[in-house]
């Protein structure tokens, strides 16, 4: 099988070969694909790597690398030297038509490498709070960690998605009685909401919920206002923990793990654990009436408090422990997606792991930066407390899933994305989306008809020697650079990239089917060309699918 990966790994070894010629230690040999379409299709920089040990110039270094790097005609067409000392190979086309093949026969499978095979990594995004429905913030970190769970899962890891669950502490608190407050409003007693508690018809209606179950209306009559609104706290956070259950499989999201912080950590004594341990290192101290832990000799601007002052645990106290055992669990990698406001709470997460003596850059935090949701040019305000906001399913109704999950993985996770609700709902080219899928569409339409017509992808190498127009080779080198794409946008947590290679590979295929005819070429160069737009629609849709989208036959 050829592709990205073993082109790479033989050029490689190649120019290793080459080098160990200069009795100089290892080096890496790095090998790139040069932004000048002129310098070739991978290039290495290793003379000016070695120009500092040698002390020579790159380009006599170069001079003496290029005549023993060995490499088959039928792999290299020829291999140049470029200022200051780039070494660039110009590969044979027979790789690439090898390449094309093997997008063919691996089919649904083209794309798949084994990088980072034997690595585990857990997930954690969304996890918003369960005190209302989902928004479009959170629907842009589910397409995030979604795509990026595809992506890495693509590349051979082993990923686990969990959701956290913040189920108890000041939030739950306050939810119970904005629901108490709603409970008596639907039932003619006029009664605000807590300072800082939650708004919006989605606590009527879940009022209206209670109010309709007799079983509940009649334990409630037996309790205190402070054990109605922690038992409707509890009542309530559980049935919106099933909405956004079922708005994330709506949008094709499904966790491996619900983890819930009350469960799991409180009753389970976990925060208890991690309190008593950082006493026993010497790690907190008392100020105030409050225990406070040195996170400021681990980096962190400030210590914190651990416990307050009326002896519960702080929120804080709770995250720590929740990361300690994600450590404890044996991950290799521990990835979470925070919302905008969390940037802040980064580095005293971080700083207190190191005090508890944990691999840190292992633990790595993506911000899914604010959304600006435009409707006719104009921006809708959000603000969940005060019930205003826009939730993801009224997204998903309004543009679908396929615009939804796109349009929130087309920047990167550090970017401001403003989200355009008219473009999203357009059926025509100025909708990145739809021009994607017409793609796809467009070939498979091709496919059926050209098989009408006795044409048929072929699958002999030689006779894939015919494709040398420009806007065939480019196809070409796109289909084998793939999965290169698909393991550097999982490994760097950046789906955005995928969105990048689509749009460039889609534009490809336009411009390719605009000047080059298929079924009136003669039958070889036809099914030549059928061939080549079978791997461009095999790439789409792996691509799409990596991304949550769907890669329709027909629009």
């Amino acid at each position: 099988m050829i592709d990205i990966f073993y082109i790479k790994k033989t050029l490689q070894e190649a120019i290793k070969s080459a080098v160990s010629n200069l009795n100089v230690p290892d080096s890496l040999i790095a090998i790139e694909i040069p932004k000048e379409k002129g310098h070739g299709d991978f290039s290495s920089p290793i003379a000016m790597i070695l120009a500092k040990k040698l002390k020579k110039s790159p380009m006599l270094i170069a001079q003496e690398l290029v005549p023993k790097i060995n490499l088959p005609i039928e792999f290299a067409e020829k291999i140049e030297i470029a200022p200051p000392g780039f070494i660039n190979v110009t590969l044979n086309l027979k790789v690439y038509f090898l390449a094309l093949l093997s997008a063919l026969e691996q089919d649904k499978d083209y794309g798949k490498n084994n990088q980072g095979q034997g690595l585990k990594l857990i997930l954690e995004f969304v996890s918003a709070n369960p005190t209302g429905p989902l928004n479009v913030v959170n629907a842009r970190a589910a397409a995030l960690g979604d795509s990026i769970s595809n992506l890495l899962t693509a590349s051979g890891w082993e990923i686990i998605k969990e959701y956290y669950v913040n189920d108890t502490g000041v939030q739950a608190r306050l939810f119970g009685e904005s629901l108490w407050a709603a409970y008596q409003r639907i039932n003619g007693i006029s009664t605000e909401a807590p300072e800082g508690g939650y708004q919006g018809p989605y606590m009527e209606d879940l009022a209206r919920e209670v109010l309709e179950i007799p079983e509940f209306k009649e334990k409630l009559k037996n309790l205190s206002k402070e054990e109605m609104c922690q038992w409707m706290g509890e009542w309530g956070m559980a049935k919106i923990v099933i909405w956004h259950r079922n708005a994330m499989e709506k949008y094709g999201v499904y966790f491996d793990s619900w983890y819930s912080e009350n469960k799991n950590l409180h009753q389970t004594h976990l925060v208890d654990k991690v309190i008593q341990r950082l006493k026993t290192d010497q790690l907190v101290y008392k100020k105030e009436d409050a225990l406070w832990i040195k996170t400021s000799e681990f980096g962190s601007p400030k210590d914190e408090v651990v416990v307050k002052g009326n002896g519960l645990p702080a929120y804080f106290t709770a995250d720590i422990a929740y990361h300690l055992q994600k450590f404890e669990r044996g991950f290799d990698r521990i990835l979470d997606i925070w919302g905008p406001d969390h940037h802040g709470h980064i580095q005293r997460m971080k700083s207190a792991l190191l005090c508890l003596k944990q691999p840190v850059d292992h633990f790595t935090v993506l911000i899914a930066q604010q959304v600006n949701l435009l409707e006719s040019g104009e921006k809708v305000k959000m603000s969940k407390r005060e019930g205003k906001f826009v939730t993801m399913d009224e997204l998903l109704n309004s543009v679908g899933k396929d615009a939804a999950r796109f349009f929130f993985v087309m920047r990167s996770s550090n970017s401001h994305l403003d989200f355009d609700i008219q473009i999203a709902q357009k059926k025509t080219d100025e909708n990145p989306v739809h021009y994607i899928q017409y793609a796809h569409a467009r070939i498979c339409s091709l496919l059926k008809k050209a098989l009408e017509n006795g044409f048929k992808p072929t699958g002999d190498l030689k006779l894939l020697e015919c494709l040398k127009e420009p806007e065939e080779i480019v196809l070409l080198k796109e289909i084998l650079a793939y999965p290169q794409w698909v393991e550097e946008s999982g490994r760097l947590y950046e789906p955005h990239r995928m969105v990048v290679y689509l749009q460039s590979l889609s534009a490809s295929f336009h411009l390719f089917y605009g000047k080059h005819r298929i079924i009136d070429s003669p039958q070889i160069l036809g099914n030549a060309r059928l061939a080549l737009a079978l791997g461009v629609k095999n790439v789409l849709r792996n691509a799409l699918k990596l991304l949550g989208v769907s890669a329709p036959e027909s629009m």
